[in-house]
């Protein structure tokens, strides 16, 4: 054999999937090709500190995963690892002639970030570089879950104990600036610490001989009740273990096994200390690195192919695998291959084989060193240990007959390995003594014999098939459960009650619900009655259920949005009874069923209502979809977006999509949208809520409403109180029947022993304003206007397709708007000869008030002009909407429109593959009578309808475009449009924290029903709902 080394394909095999694996573990849970800074202060995320951009001196700074990549690549970078709530650094103000290449528009600092002396590149108490050139012993480094530095193993001042990969430590330092958590040690820390039991209570004779555990130390402690904290507010656990008075000595680091996290108190008193300790992500197992790399883990599987050389291997049985693999020379190292394979998972043959060869004993590289000299594994102790086998690749000891059949899986023996050589001797002499070696010796000398391997599994399968049974019935109960969120949540009614003890007679909706339910079903009434540990009524199992289905509608929608080949965004702001003002986000787009409108969710933009805060909410709810690249059309209403700019959030907006044409939407009336505009302005905002108060004091007392109907013969329109959405018709009402209103006002005060305080107190006042010069001034500006707006709306809503004669009727709105500006002294007089000249205030004129009600004419016009051009200054690009309308088929058919097609190529040209191809479908379609008389809508359900979509495929792609942009709303004119079903829910719902979620159920009713009829929503929502960590068996074997 050449004495050059030789590489087998196990090897690179191997050494490939370690480093994808620890790749993928650390990295894959961040996003390489965005900047983090977005997102804010992420969870948890890989950083890294540019050495090469930081000034000399300066602050520490870090940066995420894509720009280490994007902005600092071929830097000296210091990797980080991970650490939690860190928003990226990359480009401010730490960074003196850097800008971030991903997202430049940054603040200054970020100043909930926490730094370290790990981002200078130096690390543990010793603050030294990794890998530090200067050291020649060889130590692993380990983090600290609390302060997150990283410190060397013999640093700790304690032995780091074996399988600390599944564990988490805490330094000594952060143990001692956090007493408590020594409590815990005591009863929690890793098997095999060292403990000091000193007693508290020498009164008490029953705890002076508490035992000590130092097997399993998370059990040495069994709590009261065997309810979860999803269930009952416990006891404070803290206490109890405080009282039982077992200690350890404070000193050194404390390793946590895991799971850990989940036994520690979270009663209020203690969630606060923790809060105040800035330690509540203690409380949390998603913030442990382990289910972090988890998680990369798995995104790293879903988006990677599976390997071609691996699907070819996988067609092999095990030997023929073995055989292949190692053709390219090389050794196998048996024992890793047991502990990928393990012996039990293989054939009779196999097993047969392996137990023939007998145990491997291959010559260790295994040092260790020790003060002045350097321990060496020797051969001879294989002599020594009968049982003894190693692993070359590792470079670990294991137990060959534990390896085989051992039934503790975990064990150090027959799992994660041997290498501490200081006490082999002694290690080795207890462990051959112990009853699992002995058991797993006479198993391997009596293997073949009595096939104990067919007993072992016809063992598991038939625990398999138990336990698969019990996974089975749990999943039905679950389904129930689910059920009967499902019908809350559509029928918008409440879930919790006042009072859910066993003693109370309404426990609410929920539990309610399930009781009445299990009257009718057995199983499900056997487990409420029965199950303790996981009974399926607690707040947060109601809570983790509703998140799960509106997180299965949010994937549904995502799935329909990236099969779409256009999407709209449609914004409106409503106030719920919380008085929150909730951004409501809705798409819309096309399906194979026709055009959809989707509720997506809310936000609450009561303290962002910048231009900025909206535009870049906007941006990335676009972004986090995948979509931005496809939004044709954005349009707006509401109080929060009008306050905020509507001109600086749709130009943002178009810096990052230049095709979403800003569209005025006609299920936003056109008065509506005029009066927010105007209610900017005070003395319009105080007009208006008065307006509104008259409507309802009217509309109050059926008494109130016959005096209306008998003095006036109408009644005054109703506005909703919690919403600016006023109506020309309340306008135009009260200014015909306003001497109608006053003889009301005055007959009630006549009166006034015949109603109630309240009535003859608003009588008064609206008789007031009724009479008042300045209320009176601005009912008849108003009336002027909206008779003009009342033509314009209902030209648009019939005549919609036609955007050259809508644009032609906005214009002459405009002309007469600036005409009305002429018409000041008209109105002026008018009211003068009504109600009076106006009264001055001290110090001012006759001419200053008339100068002051001039300007607030002219304020009011100018405020209408700049919203009706603003919203309708992209409505030119839509010309091409012509092509499309049924009206002009015959016209075209005798000469093809040139120069809307012209239009059309020049706006949105580049959504088209095939121009050419698109001007003979229009032609055919112009000559065919079976296409005459269809609308936009009803081309799309004709071409899906009749298979047409692939053979006229441009003609497809412009009707999906036309019934995307938002200017004729299928949802409209057919029941109500999403936005409106989001404010008549938000008005009556009880204003949970769970808003947005319920907001889903509530108003994709239909959705909801639909994705339950397919049979997929109760498993989606129940995969979702086992990721946390639940008291139930819910997963399959």
């Amino acid at each position: 054999m050449s004495e050059e080394q030789t590489v087998s394909l196990v090897d690179v095999l191997k050494e490939d999937e370690e480093l994808e694996e620890e790749a993928s573990a650390v990295l894959a849970g961040s996003d390489s090709d965005h900047c983090s800074y977005p997102q804010g202060y992420v969870k948890r995320q890989a950083l890294y500190a540019c050495n090469s951009c930081r000034p000399k001196g300066g602050e520490a700074a870090g940066v995420c995963l894509a720009c280490s990549y994007k902005c600092h690549e071929g830097h000296d970078l210091f990797e980080l690892y991970t650490k939690r709530n860190f928003r990226c650094d990359c480009g401010n103000r730490k960074f003196t002639e850097l800008q971030c290449k991903l997202h430049p528009e940054k603040e200054e600092v970020n100043r909930l970030n926490k730094y370290s002396h790990n981002f200078f590149g130096v690390y543990c108490t010793c603050s030294r570089p990794y890998p530090d050139p200067e050291d020649q012993v060889e130590d692993e480094m380990i983090q600290c879950v609390v302060c997150e530095d990283w410190l060397h193993g013999r640093h700790l001042g304690r032995v780091v104990p074996d399988c600390v990969e599944l564990q988490e430590m805490i330094c000594e330092l952060c143990m001692n600036k956090n007493p408590f958590l020594w409590t815990y040690a005591a009863h929690l820390s890793v098997p095999g610490a060292a403990v000091q039991v000193k007693e508290e209570r020498d009164a008490d004779e029953s705890n002076t001989n508490l035992p000590i555990k130092e097997e399993k130390g998370d059990e040495v402690i069994e709590p009261s009740c065997k309810r979860s904290r999803e269930e009952v507010e416990p006891s404070c656990r803290l206490m109890e273990l405080q009282t039982i008075g077992q200690k350890r000595v404070q000193s050194g680091a404390v390793f946590w096994p895991s799971g850990w996290r989940s036994k520690l108190c979270s009663c209020t008193t203690c969630k606060e200390c923790l809060s105040e300790a800035g330690l509540s992500f203690l409380l949390d197992e998603s913030d442990t690195v382990l289910a972090y790399e988890n998680k990369g883990k798995t995104n790293e599987q879903r988006q990677q192919s599976h390997d071609p050389l691996m699907s070819v291997l996988d067609n092999l049985n095990h030997v023929q695998q073995l055989e292949i693999i190692h053709e390219g020379g090389g050794e196998t190292d048996f024992v890793e291959d047991l502990l990928a394979t393990p012996f039990w998972r293989r054939t009779f043959e196999e097993k047969l084989d392996i137990v023939s060869k007998g145990r491997p004993t291959p010559q260790l590289a295994l040092t260790q060193p020790g003060k002045g000299f350097v321990r060496h594994f020797k051969s001879s102790n294989y002599e020594r240990y009968s049982w003894l086998t190693g692993s070359e690749n590792s470079c670990k000891l294991y137990c060959w007959e534990c390896l085989l059949f051992a039934t503790e899986r975990l064990g150090v023996w027959s799992c994660t390995g041997f290498a501490n050589l200081s006490c082999l001797s002694k290690a080795a002499t207890r462990h051959q003594s112990t009853a699992g070696h002995l058991q797993a010796t006479v198993l391997l000398k009596t293997f073949g014999e009595t096939r104990v391997d067919l007993q072992l599994d016809e063992q598991v399968r038939k625990e398999t098939e138990l336990h698969n049974e019990k996974v089975k019935k749990n999943r039905e109960i679950l389904k129930r459960l689910i059920d009967c969120v499902i019908f809350l949540g559509k029928q918008e009614l409440s879930f919790r009650g006042h009072d859910e003890s066993k003693e109370s007679t309404n426990k609410g909706n929920y539990v309610e619900l399930l009781s009445f339910v299990a009257e009718q079903d057995t199983d499900l009434h056997y487990h409420l009655s029965t199950n303790e540990v996981f009974t399926g009524t607690s707040g947060t199992i109601q809570n983790d259920l509703i998140s799960a289905i509106a997180e299965v509608m949010g994937e549904e929608i995502r799935r329909e949005i990236n099969q779409a080949p256009f999407v709209a965004v449609m914004v409106d702001e409503t106030t719920d009874v919380d008085n929150t003002a909730q951004l409501a986000l809705v798409v819309r787009y096309v399906t194979d069923t026709g055009v959809k409108e989707r509720f997506v969710r809310l936000d609450d933009v009561t303290g962002n209502k910048r231009a900025d805060d909206i535009a870049a909410l906007l941006i990335r709810f676009l972004e986090d979809h995948d979509c931005l690249n496809r939004v044709v059309a954005q349009c707006f209403d509401g109080a929060a977006v009008n306050a905020s700019g509507l001109n600086g959030v749709q130009a943002k907006v178009k810096e990052k999509a230049p095709l979403a044409l800003f569209i005025h939407c006609y299920a936003h009336q056109l008065n509506s949208v005029l009066t927010k505009g105007v209610s900017k302005l005070t003395e319009c905002r105080i007009f208006f809520s008065q307006l509104n108060g008259l409507a309802v004091f009217f509309s109050r007392s059926p008494k109130c409403s016959q005096l209306l109907n008998d003095i006036c013969q109408r009644r005054l329109p109703r506005v909703a109180p919690t919403h600016w959405h006023y109506s020309s018709r309340l306008v135009n009402t009260v200014f015909d029947k306003r001497a109608a209103l006053q003889e009301l006002c005055e007959h009630v005060l006549e009166h006034h022993d015949e109603y109630d305080d309240e009535s003859v107190r608003c009588a008064d006042a609206y008789k007031a304003h009724l009479e008042n010069f300045e209320f009176c001034f601005l009912l008849s500006t108003f009336h002027r206007i909206f008779e003009c707006s009342d033509v314009l709306f209902g030209v648009l809503q019939n005549r919609k397709l036609d955007v050259q004669f809508c644009l032609k009727r906005v214009d002459e709105f405009c002309d007469t708007i600036e005409r009305e500006k002429g018409r000041f002294a008209d109105t002026f007089e008018a009211t003068v000869s009504e109600t009076g000249a106006p009264s001055a205030q001290r110090g001012q004129t006759e001419g200053d008030v008339r100068l002051q009600y001039q300007k607030l004419h002219s304020d009011i016009l100018d405020n209408i002009l700049v919203q009706i051009r603003n919203r309708f200054k992209d409505h030119e690009k839509l010309m091409f909407l012509s092509l499309l309308d049924p009206q002009q088929f015959r016209a075209y058919q005798k000469k093809f429109p040139d120069s809307v097609f012209s239009g059309l190529t020049q706006s949105h040209g580049s959504l088209f593959d095939d121009l050419t191809r698109l001007k003979t479908e229009l032609t055919v379609m112009y000559a065919m009578a079976g296409f005459g008389g269809k609308s936009p809508d009803d081309l799309l359900a004709f071409l899906q309808q009749n298979d047409l979509v692939e053979s006229m495929r441009q003609l497809y792609a412009l009707a999906c475009l036309a019934v995307t942009i938002p200017i004729s709303t299928a949802s409209v004119e057919q029941t109500f449009s999403a936005l409106k079903r989001i404010e008549t829910y938000s008005r009556s719902t009880t204003g949970e924290a769970r808003l947005s979620s319920l907001a889903s159920m509530a108003i994709e009713k239909d959705f909801l029903l639909e994705l339950k009829r397919t049979d997929k929503l109760h498993n989606r929502v129940i995969e979702l709902f086992v990721n946390k960590e639940r008291r139930m068996d819910f997963v399959y074997k």
